[in-house]
């Protein structure tokens, strides 16, 4: 690097225009030295530069010469500067080693048309005509020649740029949005509302504020010199207009934006609404923010898409990490935070700690300059929290007083239109407004707008009247619900408190459809009456007290406005007056929401007819039905609900429980509990909702109806996961709504923007981890196994050059460098990749297929990489290769053809049949047999993956002896021929084959040796008495196994279950080994059915029963009634006393089902010299200080259980009499100090605690 500066700085003083190459070369390579990853990257892509500037040279005298041919060269230079803004952008962030992958990603897009660019020209350039027109201009001078072709360069230069730059931004942006989709998805973030919410719905308000922007303490925090004045909380009343003034700061930050060099700030914000769910958390602040930026910045995109792409899920802490990363990503950085004090219970605590805890910290470490605007009520909470940070009190600035009197004049010259006023009466209504607004915009626009709504000159003036002019914001609320609901009778006052009740309750703002629907169905009688549509609309209806919105995907459709309060105080004051009975709205919106998708219509269009209840628009309230229930019902449950409305919670619960019925299976109902049986219910309720949604649309496709448009609305493409942001909001088109599916069934993506599985993702994070294994290894793995790659791509040049210099031994060398990472040979590694030319290639030039290769960190071998890869072409080329004769001696044919049984390959198998013949039929049979048990690994033995078929080893043994098989490839050989006895000789009884299949598992194995054996070789014993099914049962699945199980019930099947009779050298019958392995219930019950002694004693005296440690053993024993419960071991213990005695950790539930049999034995002594009761042995237990905690407390479950049990009295009764004064104070302690208050009362009444 010391050359390279040297070599920079000559170049840096060549002249001014060079020193716009060469600087930010130096610029570049001084940041990028101290990372050699980011220094190796660089220093690529000027190679690649250098490269395609390699001929440009030999026109040197050419160009130099004539000025108008320098338009090529200038063409040139501005490439390279456009490279270097592009270098610049990736060096110049904060932290930039923290984003450099991401960063680095973004520019190798940015940056390819670039280079394209140049190797195009390179390519122009390099046409033999147009050098030899150069030598020719050199030699000749022809100057108007040179000039005509370097003109017609010119012009292909100039098309080439506009194509190279049009296919750049096509594949950008389609790259972007593909991203952005996942990203939208995976973070649950629709098409963000943010921007309109800067779009105010007042134009005079608009200019509001601009004081601001001169006030003292907002321009310090704007200017952020001060690390103690990087938080600013602006505070005011409720109304007063902070989220007003936050769009006017949130604009003029946007304008300072624009105006600087891009890349080199953040400007990010969040509304919080009280009445939104997506809006009132501290999570889906976070996850717009990453959404914001992402949209900013693509860097940030490809940082947030690996981040969310590689997680099970988005946890609250994996979402400020990310959020923190992205903000300080950039030297500046601006986030405005309104509303906090509308967020739920204590989600803005959360957000302020995250901002001033974690956020802050991050951008200090990484000297990212960032200011943050928190704008909230002073409500006791924020005011609390931000109290030692600079603040701006809306109700303390004059300026902002002016703002709502000029906002009042304007208001009231509109007002003059429609009512005359004198310009006197002007001025005293400005001022009567402004003075009681009490620094409150809401109170000056509702009471306004009220004024503006009047009927007549005469209503007009009475409102002005003192004594009903609104002195305060609630007395405005009560003036317009009074004239709302007296306007046209009691018709109008049922329809505006049943839409306030409903907007109120809503969990999330209601469209003006779904209120709609909500007026014409009736879920009782399972009808929708569509003539119970309003006529006017929400906003005439409701007046003042409520916001209409357009939405995002139908901005100009009434059906679909978005309907909510005016303000979070209009809320509070209808609920504080009685207008609105919450709790009871709450119940209401429960019962509907439960009977409404209880109903008929909704969960039978499986199987009935529902194209009326469509064409009726019944279904116009699914969506938030569907998505919302559970919450109104949890709203009730956790409040405090009066006595009246007792009956209407237990109407709730009937519900609730019909609900379940009606959409769940009878089964589930009764099965499931608690969590489970909720997710069972959502995802029926899903179901039928996708059944009802694909009706709807087969029949819209049919025709359209007014229904349709006044209740469903306009087409959405809807997503079907219920708690998906985007289950009500839908998509515009089907493609998006495929794209947004894909992320949920296939959400992990591939990092690396140029694989297939970058869009197309997997379902699980472990096939992605096999994926990214298999595809994108490390650079340092990719530089250790070189050879290996090559062979993996299939790069022949590669291959040869590789083997050439010796790639077998150099993969030695690293394999010895590297001991514990698996190195396979580039045979291997290309018959894995399935690159048939290049193992030919390499087969052809020495390398044996059959053995290893130069590492020995691996057995695995070319051949067997292609039985287990079915590369069955490839596997055919070595067999017929001349390295077969030497490698694939009869051992090594017998390995395979193990192998090939193994991997359930009968192709593989048939190939070694087939092609290959042994020098040693009969020694390849027994080798075949020992392979077969040798290659047993019983780690890789996983329930129900020992599967007890038996073909592939008969199609082998029916290959080598046909004649023991009929034409129909059943086994025939009788017992009395001779070869079938030399060979069942060999098979059973020297290589023992029948015990050590069952002992590894190999059921495959053990079926066909069955299936050839006949009774003597089944009975033969080698090595231990053990019977085979005392073998299978030792190495027997714990849990419920289809393979276990099977063949169980084979050896159990044996000469009428005789192996299940038969004992082991311990005197151990099968079921004294099914019990002490804790087999599964089916095992348990098939042994113990075909057991003629269920009491029989091994040599220790132990019966089953005393074997039997888990509950679930107990339990399948005792459904025998014959079991003996007082037998006694060579100890005298009963199987409870022993349980007690010998247990490490004492199975409580086992106890209880043997005291539940017999409570005697509780207090059953031992037939022993001591005569020790339980209690004598719990205690013991209980007394040991080897013992951590954790297995110390479950040692005191027995004496706790003996203490506690329904019959303590008795226990205590014979433990006094058959113990010592030592033995009772230890019980009486224990019991102290475990507090078991009526073991301590039963021993004062029996004298139990000695004097």
């Amino acid at each position: 690097m010391e050359h390279v500066e040297k070599l920079v700085a000559i170049f840096l003083n060549a002249s001014d225009f060079v020193a716009f190459i060469w600087g930010p070369i130096k610029l570049a390579l001084m940041i990028a030295t101290t990372w050699t990853d980011a220094v190796r990257q660089l220093l690529d892509a000027y190679e690649e530069i250098a490269e395609a500037l390699g001929n440009l040279a030999f026109f040197h005298k050419l160009i130099q010469s004539r000025d108008h041919l320098k338009l090529v060269l200038e063409d040139y230079f501005s490439d390279i500067l456009r490279f270097h803004r592009c270098v610049l952008d990736v060096f110049s962030r904060p932290e930039w080693k923290r984003v450099f992958k991401w960063a680095w990603g973004s520019f190798r897009r940015e940056v390819k048309p670039i280079l394209e660019s140049l190797k195009r020209k390179q390519s122009l350039l390099s046409g033999d005509k147009l050098q030899s027109h150069a030598i020719l201009k050199e030699v000749q001078d022809s100057e108007k020649y040179a000039k005509d072709q370097f003109s017609n360069l010119q012009t292909s230069l100039e098309d080439i740029k506009s194509t190279l730059a049009s296919e750049q931004l096509q594949s950008k942006t389609l790259h972007a949005q593909e991203m952005k989709t996942y990203l939208e998805s995976r973070l649950d973030v629709s098409k963000s509302r943010t921007d309109l919410q800067l779009v105010s719905q007042d134009s005079i308000l608009e200019t509001s504020g601009n004081w601001i922007f001169s006030d003292p303490t907002f321009e310090s925090w704007e200017r952020g010199n001060s690390h103690d004045g990087r938080v600013l909380f602006l505070n005011g009343s409720p109304g007063s207009g902070k989220s007003t003034l936050a769009k006017t700061i949130i604009r003029r930050q946007k304008r300072k934006q624009a105006s600087e060099s891009p890349g080199r700030s953040f400007l990010t914000y969040f509304f919080f609404k009280h009445d939104a769910t997506d809006r009132r958390t501290a999570r889906s602040m976070l996850q717009h923010l990453i959404m914001q930026l992402v949209n900013a910045d693509e860097t940030i995109m490809g940082l947030a898409y690996e981040r969310s792409s590689t997680m099970e899920s988005t946890e609250l802490a994996d979402l400020k990490k990310l959020a923190s990363d992205c903000l300080t990503s950039r030297p500046m950085t601006t986030l405005v935070l309104d509303g906090l004090d509308e967020a739920i219970d204590s989600e803005h605590e959360i957000s302020i700690a995250w901002c001033l805890n974690e956020l802050l910290p991050v951008a200090n470490a990484c000297s990212c300059n960032l200011r943050i605007l928190i704008c909230g009520q002073r409500d006791g909470r924020l005011d609390v929290l931000l109290s030692s940070h600079p603040q701006i009190r809306l109700d303390m600035v004059d300026a902002h007083h002016h703002d709502i009197e000029h906002f009042t004049k304007g208001k009231v010259a509109e007002i003059h239109a429609r009512f005359p006023l004198t310009q006197q009466e002007e001025q005293a209504l400005v001022s009567k407004i402004s003075s009681a607004s009490q620094g409150m915009f809401l109170y000056a626009r509702v009471v306004l707008d009220h004024l503006a709504e009047m009927d007549s000159i005469q209503e007009f003036e009475d409102e002005l009247e003192e004594d009903t002019f609104p002195e305060d914001l609630d007395r405005a609320y009560d003036r317009i619900a009074r004239r709302i609901m007296r306007k046209q009778g009691s018709s109008r006052h049922k329809t505006v408190t049943k839409i306030l009740g409903w907007v109120i309750c809503a969990t999330r703002p209601l469209r003006w459809r779904e209120i709609q629907s909500r007026f014409c169905i009736d879920a009782d009688k399972e009808i929708c009456n569509i003539k119970h549509l309003r006529r006017d609309s929400c906003k005439s209806i409701c007046s003042s007290l409520v916001d209409v919105t357009n939405c995002d995907l139908f901005p100009n459709v009434e059906s679909e406005h978005v309907v909510s309060m005016v303000h979070e105080t209009a809320t509070k004051y209808l609920i504080r007056n009685g207008t609105v009975n919450l709790m009871q709205e709450h119940i209401d919106m429960a019962l509907f929401c439960c009977r409404y998708l209880s109903s008929k219509p909704f969960t039978t269009g499986k199987s009935h007819s529902i194209s009326a209840d469509i064409h009726s628009g019944y279904f116009g309230f699914m969506d938030y039905a569907a998505a919302h229930y559970a919450v109104h019902i949890q709203e009730v449950e956790a409040s405090e609900v009066s006595t009246d409305a007792g009956p209407k919670l237990e109407d709730i619960r009937a519900a609730t429980v019909d609900l379940t019925k009606a959409n769940c299976k009878q089964t589930l109902v009764e099965t499931e509990e608690g969590d489970q049986a909720t997710q069972c219910l959502d995802l029926a309720i899903q179901d039928n909702v996708l059944v009802v949604r694909t009706l709807i649309s087969l029949q819209r496709e049919k025709s359209e109806t007014v229904v349709f448009d006044a209740t469903e609305g306009p087409i959405r493409y809807k997503c079907h996961k219920i708690q998906c942001s985007k289950f009500a909001t839908g998509c515009s088109n089907e493609a998006a709504l495929k794209e947004h599916l894909a992320v949920h069934e296939r959400p992990f993506r591939c990092p690396h923007g140029d694989c297939f599985a970058h869009t197309v993702g997997y379902a699980s994070a472990k096939r992605l981890e096999s994926h990214n294994e298999a595809l994108h290894q490390s650079v340092s793995r990719i530089k250790s196994v070189f050879p290996n790659e090559a062979c993996k791509a299939g790069n022949f040049d590669e291959v040869k050059r590789f083997h050439r210099g010796g790639a077998e031994r150099a993969d030695l060398e690293r394999s010895l460098k590297s001991p514990r990472q698996m190195v396979i040979s580039p045979l291997c590694a290309a018959v894995e990749a399935g690159h048939g030319p290049v193992c030919k290639y390499l087969v052809d030039n020495g390398v044996n297929p059959f053995r290893v290769g130069s590492s020995r960190s691996t057995t695995r071998t070319p051949v067997i990489a292609a039985i287990y890869q079915e590369r069955q072409e490839i596997l055919e080329f070595f067999l017929h290769s001349r390295l077969s004769s030497d490698g694939l001696d009869d051992s090594t044919l017998a390995e395979n053809i193990a192998r090939a049984i193994h991997a359930d390959r009968p192709a593989a198998l048939n190939m070694f049949l087939t092609i290959r013949q042994p020098k040693d039929h009969a020694d390849v049979i027994k080798l075949v047999a020992e392979e077969i048990l040798s290659q047993i690994d019983l780690r890789l033995v996983r329930r129900n993956s020992h599967s007890i078929d038996a073909k592939l080893i008969h199609a082998w043994f029916r290959y080598v002896k046909p004649e023991f098989y009929n034409e129909k490839g059943v086994f025939t050989a009788q017992s009395d021929c001779a070869e079938y006895k030399i060979w069942g000789d060999i098979i059973f009884r020297q290589l023992d084959s029948f015990h050590r299949a069952l002992l590894g598992k190999c059921y495959s194995l053990a079926a066909f040796l069955m299936d050839i054996g006949n009774d003597e070789h089944l009975q033969i014993r080698i090595e231990g008495p053990d019977t085979p099914l005392h073998c299978c049962i030792r190495r027997i699945c714990q849990g419920d196994c289809s393979s276990c199980m099977s063949m169980v019930r084979r050896l159990l099947q044996y000469d009428g279950g005789k192996f299940a009779n038969i004992t082991d050298s311990n005197g151990s019958l099968p079921a004294h080994i099914a019990l002490s392995r804790v087999a599964s219930q089916a095992v348990l019950r098939a042994v113990l059915d075909n057991t003629g002694d269920i009491n029989h004693r091994e040599n220790s005296g132990q019966s089953p029963l005393h074997k039997a440690k888990s509950a679930r053993s107990i339990h399948v024993l005792l459904e025998n009634r014959s079991v003996d419960l007082f037998s006694r071991d060579n100890r005298g213990q009963t199987a409870f006393s022993a349980l007690v005695d010998h247990s490490f950790v004492i199975d409580l539930e086992a106890l209880e089902y043997l005291f539940e049999a017999d409570p005697r034995l509780a207090w059953t002594p031992d037939k022993s010299e001591d005569g020790l009761m339980p209690l004598h042995h719990a205690m013991k237990l209980s007394e040991s200080r080897q013992l951590d905690s954790y297995n110390l407390q479950s040692r005191t479950r027995a004496a706790k259980f003996l203490l506690t049990c329904s019959e303590v009295k008795r226990v205590l009764v014979e433990f006094r009499a058959k113990s010592t004064d030592t033995d009772r104070r230890k019980v009486g302690d224990f019991a102290r100090k475990e507090m078991l208050q009526e073991a301590l009362d039963i021993m004062d009444s029996i004298g139990f605690n000695p004097i």
